[in-house]
């Protein structure tokens, strides 16, 4: 495992302009796998017993210019590829995309907006400030679990500075996932599926994904499920020789949620048996290729009665069978698993990054709606905003390399782990017991004085004196 680790960590080496940035990286990765605690920078250093002098080397960090975010992640994906692990469909990719809300009080932090609160606990307040963020992830399959391995978060609400703000950051959050998985896939080198819940059932959407091919060559294809008051057309009928008027563009309309009732004898369900979240069961299914007056074009709809009730899947790939179209749709559920792991055990989104060039902002969610935060320096408060989004996105390759790592060495992680679990869920270890495992196993090498990359990059860190410089023969 250790060994699989470092081989990562080395792979990782391009990604940054300077080797004492590298140095940092490492110590850093190290030090997110071991800390105990969840409060942002702080807790790196106790994790590792670093002295406090470099306390400042680590905010640095997360400010140089040395690496970003383009330069990192492209690198990953391209690990991914090179680890076969990805859960293909017709030899696609099958990518996930969400939203997730995290709260920010933060009165000088750069992007924090007011928010709707989703939960339905009475006990929230409807509006809250925070963080609005986009991730994508790739389904894996590991023997009999799926999971959400991470690959690329960022910011999609919130600051706005001036002429200089990043277009992309302008667009839609929508559209702002579908570029982001059209860019990662392109950068894979792959087709892919991107799967979404109904938020995105909506035309900029769609057509932000058939923006570079069109029809059924689209390179990414989007998998959603249909909000309930979708309608959608037959196409028209053939125009009549000498027909007077318009060329219709439009059949008969259609309110879909209407064709689950038993009186619509016009569509004949037919059934099949499918997993619906690992339950196989019998559903009954209609498949109807029409007309979306949002993309003004043909999309597929799936509509499917289960034991959890009626629900409705558009595609705009023309070819997708229904049973697949239904097993993607129920995998979803695990990029929810991951923003748990994410929040709950990794602590990615505590993190307390501030720019005192910032006007401060209010803390009433609702006063703070409509007000715009002024920087008397927009460079360096986007550079702290990239900074936020940088230690996310590290955060992220964590998770990520304890998921292949659990995938990769089940029964050595379970060996090094040595905890007790009331209940095994699955053949393949948690984040949780892989985290354990490869703690066990850094702990022993920094106690045992091991010889490693690691360790020796840990120790010179942990000297009392200031940093000056890293010794050419532990890098």
């Amino acid at each position: 495992m250790l060994e699989e680790l470092k081989r990562f960590l080395m792979f990782m080496r391009p990604a940054f302009s300077r080797q004492a940035t590298y140095c940092w990286f490492v110590v850093v990765f190290a030090g997110l796998i071991l800390r105990t605690d969840n409060f942002g920078v702080s807790s790196i250093i106790r994790a590792l017993a670093l002295a406090p002098e470099n306390y400042p080397c680590l905010l640095h960090f997360f400010h140089s210019a040395a690496w970003s975010i383009e330069t990192i992640m492209p690198i990953w994906w391209r690990w991914l590829v090179q680890q076969n692990v990805a859960y293909r469909v017709a030899n696609r990719l099958v990518m996930l995309g969400d939203h997730t809300k995290t709260p920010k009080d933060g009165r000088k932090m750069p992007a924090v907006t007011t928010l709707h609160q989703d939960s339905e606990t009475g006990s929230k307040p409807s509006y809250f400030r925070g963080h609005h963020w986009g991730c994508i992830s790739l389904l894996v399959q590991a023997y009999d679990k799926y999971s959400a391995v991470p690959l690329w978060a960022t910011i999609q609400e919130g600051l706005t500075l001036s002429s200089n703000s990043d277009e992309k950051r302008l667009l839609p959050k929508t559209v702002q996932i579908i570029e982001m998985a059209k860019q990662t896939a392109l950068a894979m080198g792959t087709e892919a599926y991107l799967v979404l819940d109904a938020y995105f059932a909506v035309g900029p959407a769609f057509l932000a994904a058939a923006e570079q091919l069109n029809g059924i060559d689209n390179f990414v294809h989007i998998l959603t499920r249909a909000k309930k008051n979708i309608v959608a057309y037959h196409t028209p009928p053939a125009r009549k020789k000498h027909q007077r008027g318009r060329t219709k563009i439009y059949g008969t309309k259609i309110k879909l949620t209407t064709l689950f009732d038993s009186t619509a004898n016009r569509y004949a369900f037919q059934t099949i048996k499918a997993d619906i979240y690992d339950k196989s069961e019998t559903v009954r299914y209609l498949v109807l290729d029409l007309l979306w007056k949002p993309v003004k074009g043909m999309l597929r709809f799936i509509l499917v009665e289960t034991s959890r009730g009626p629900i409705i899947l558009m595609t705009s790939n023309l070819t997708l069978d229904p049973a697949t179209a239904i097993q993607l749709y129920c995998r979803r559920v695990t990029i929810e698993t991951m923003f748990d792991t994410l929040k709950n055990r990794l602590g990615a989104m505590a993190y307390h990054f501030w720019s005192h060039y910032l006007s401060p902002a209010s803390r009433r969610p609702k006063k703070n709606k409509d007000q715009e935060q002024n920087s008397s320096n927009p460079t360096q408060t986007r550079n702290t905003l990239a900074a936020i989004e940088k230690f996310v996105n590290v955060q992220l390759l964590v998770l990520g390399m304890l998921q292949l790592i659990a995938k990769k060495f089940p029964a050595q992680v379970k060996a090094k782990a040595n905890c007790w679990l009331r209940t095994f869920s699955s053949n393949t270890p948690s984040e949780f017991m892989t985290r354990t495992a490869l703690t066990n196993i850094l702990k022993s090498n920094l106690y045992g004085f091991a010889k490693d990359l690691i360790t020796q990059l840990i120790r010179q860190k942990q000297k009392t004196r200031k940093n000056k410089g890293i010794n050419k023969k532990a890098a």
